[in-house]
């Protein structure tokens, strides 16, 4: 049994590390695909923009099913190496992405009837700003892409007035409110209010369903803004929607198809192998994953990631 067991944690450890370090690759394949981009053509930089951001939307599909925790009663090994990948991928850029990591953490230790404890650091990849602009600028060029009516200067004053009236209110205390107010994205963020309570939505449970850690974002204004666009695209449930069962049925079969997959499936690919290990999950798992560590043959490897993003389907 103890034989059984230590095998079991040897999986699961190499599960998560293998998970770890594709989302590296992914991150860097990326960042690489941006700044060419960024260098073609002005419209081009917004494609892959809109890229990073549907990319980043379907990476949340797979990791928020795990932050309920009636999703740990069956999840096995690869479950939970996939949601790792897919928080890790972002989580740098995303604050719910690191929240998810640490549900991770928590889940396993609780299995194993240990203490959790914080993730392992990872290193900040190198112009990592690049990547969480893209997802920012995404959400703002798509804002911007709405034909709206022609308002005056007064007219967009008032608005943005009435909507940072909500903010406060829905943020009293803290910085969160003035963070997100002297934001650059704000005016996109103010539209976006506006437009939904128009439409008859409430914006305070909107504004409530924004993480608290909103502050903590590099954009925090673009984040807010990509939090209430979810909520209202029905992508997220931050109990202020309510939402049928068949919907959410859709959203754990999504959950379950991972993006990495179709980008980097190659059977050389060890992490995707790795990936694989049989379903058994303990706290050793985590802990001795070295997720910052060097991945070998990582230069063929985001090649082929790159090649993967380049193509027409993505």
């Amino acid at each position: 049994m103890a034989e059984i067991h230590q095998r079991a944690t040897a999986a699961m450890t190499a599960a998560i590390q293998a998970a770890g370090q594709l989302a590296q690759v992914l991150i860097d394949a990326r960042i690489a695909q941006l700044q060419r981009a960024a260098r073609a053509s002005e419209e081009q930089a917004r494609q892959i923009h809109a890229q990073a951001r549907a990319a980043q939307q379907a990476d949340a599909a797979v990791w928020r099913p795990a932050m309920r925790p009636g999703w740990w009663r069956t999840a096995g090994t690869e479950d939970i190496a996939r949601v790792w990948r897919a928080a890790s991928t972002w989580q740098h850029v995303d604050p719910r992405a690191q929240q998810a990591r640490q549900t991770v953490v928590d889940q396993l230790a609780k299995r194993a009837g240990r203490a959790a404890e914080k993730p392992e650091p990872v290193r900040e990849p190198d112009d990592i700003e690049v990547l969480s602009d893209a997802v920012d600028r995404a959400v703002r060029e798509a804002t911007d892409r709405v034909r709206r009516p022609a308002m005056s200067a007064e007219a967009v004053r008032d608005r943005q007035e009435r909507m940072a009236a909500e903010v406060r209110k829905a943020w009293p205390s803290g910085q969160r409110a003035e963070r997100v107010l002297g934001c650059e994205a704000w005016g996109a963020l103010a539209y976006t209010l506006d437009q939904a309570q128009q439409a008859g939505h409430d914006v305070q449970q909107l504004l409530r369903g924004v993480p608290s850690f909103v502050d903590r974002a590099r954009t925090p204004g673009a984040f807010a803004c990509r939090v209430v666009q979810d909520q209202l695209d029905g992508r997220i449930d931050l109990g202020t929607v309510r939402r049928d069962r068949s919907q959410e049925t859709a959203e754990n079969q999504t959950a379950r198809t991972d993006p990495a997959e179709s980008i980097a499936t190659s059977s050389s690919e060890p992490a995707v192998t790795a990936a694989r290990a049989y379903p058994v999950s303990t706290r050793d798992a985590v802990a001795g994953a070295k997720t910052g560590s060097d991945v070998a043959g990582q230069v063929p490897a985001v090649k082929a990631v790159e090649a993967g993003l380049d193509s027409p389907s993505r």
